[in-house]
């Protein structure tokens, strides 16, 4: 079997595990752009780290929105669905920028958001999967 029959499978589920899977390959992709657009902004434009970490979690959250939707959870978006996803996504936001004003007292300011980030992903599963798949939110 070659990798992209193990992705059309994992695309195709509908198994727990193939979930999980799929939310780690757009977490993957939402932090790879999240951290390009953080050093982009801390390191090119010299933006305060906090305010980097603020603008580059937006412009990822437009790209996992989509796919954590649509690929992920296939779900269909509707009107209580973003705001519990974005709601979700505050919080995480709001938990991150403190991390990274934690981390940025004990390590360069490039490398600050990693830690953060570590912690904030587990936490984000949670709530993002309750955000698109409760009932509550149909």
């Amino acid at each position: 079997m070659n990798i992209f029959d193990s992705l059309f499978r994992i695309k195709n589920s509908g198994s727990r595990k193939a979930e999980i899977i799929r939310f780690a390959l757009v977490g993957g992709i939402a932090t790879l752009l999240q951290y390009l657009f953080y050093l982009m902004f801390v390191v090119a434009f010299a933006v305060q780290p906090e305010v980097s970490t603020v603008l580059s979690y937006g412009l990822s959250f437009i790209a996992n929105f989509f796919l954590s939707n649509y690929f992920t959870f296939r779900t269909q978006p509707n009107k209580k669905k973003t705001v519990s996803f974005a709601v979700s996504h505050l919080i995480n936001l709001g938990l991150q920028t403190l991390l990274v004003w934690v981390f940025c007292h004990v390590m360069p300011s490039q490398y600050a958001l990693i830690p953060a980030m570590a912690i904030c992903i587990p936490c984000n599963f949670v709530l993002v999967r309750f955000a698109l798949k409760s009932k509550r939110f149909q």
